[in-house]
């Protein structure tokens, strides 16, 4: 994390040898875009428009790469979160959280979406994508407790920090009080995860859905792998992936 400029670019160049079908490309995507998004023969207007880019195709030596988070994520909160009017906590402000807040509005969201990060930088690259009345983001220390105790009945709350995965913390303390009837989301699929065994120890008392990363791994790989590889859309590759893994 926090590699130079110099570095993606070295590393692009090696992704055009023709041995190289692709790659994907995971906590690196907004920084990708950042340092190299020039060096692409080609990009879809979902990487333009979100500024990551997490899936590359060597076609030829000519480098095409585009943006799947807003696709799968899209899959996912589909499936879990289908309110069309409900209030969002999205404790992370990167790529992901960028891909969640793009794919609502696109489906016409109307309630408040808000997005707290710890990192000003963060904060600023999700503003400069995504705009509407609904939309809030701003930076805060964490932990987040606050944030999540304020929360309409109902609401979907999102871990999308990477604390407990790429980084040691969590978003959130024991005393964190979920609302009644939320929806609690942890992005991640390994490390800590303290924040989903909180929600997990809510979920009878206060009528909590919680839902785990694995299932966004799978639809995140599975939409990557579509575009690196060339392959036809198959919106069920990822419950495959599930099953081979026994999700």
């Amino acid at each position: 994390m926090g590699a130079s400029a110099e570095v993606y670019r070295a590393v692009l160049e090696g992704l055009r040898e023709p041995s190289v079908l692709g790659a994907v490309v995971t906590s690196h995507k907004v920084g990708l875009f950042a340092a190299a998004a020039d060096a692409f023969e080609e990009l879809d207007p979902l990487a333009r428009q979100c500024r990551e880019i997490n899936s590359i195709r060597n076609d030829g030596g000519r480098l095409r790469g585009y943006a799947r988070d807003p696709i799968s994520v899209g899959r996912v909160v589909e499936e879990i979160w289908p309110d069309r009017g409900g209030e969002l906590l999205c404790l992370g402000s990167g790529g992901t959280a960028i891909a969640l807040g793009e794919h609502l509005l696109r489906r016409g969201h109307t309630g408040r979406l808000r997005f707290v990060d710890r990192e000003p930088a963060a904060v600023a690259g999700l503003r400069a994508v995504l705009d509407g009345p609904q939309i809030s983001a701003e930076a805060a220390d964490g932990p987040f407790d606050a944030e999540i105790a304020a929360l309409a009945p109902g609401a979907l709350i999102v871990n999308a920090t990477g604390s407990g995965k790429d980084r040691p913390g969590s978003p959130v303390t024991d005393a964190v009080s979920f609302p009644v009837g939320g929806v609690v989301w942890e992005l991640n699929y390994r490390g800590d995860l303290h924040m989903l065994r909180v929600a997990r120890s809510q979920a009878s008392a206060r009528g909590l859905r919680v839902h785990d990363g694995p299932s966004l791994f799978c639809h995140g790989w599975a939409a990557a792998l579509t575009t690196a590889l060339d392959l036809p859309e198959d919106p069920g590759l990822a419950q495959k992936f599930m099953d081979a893994l026994e999700l």
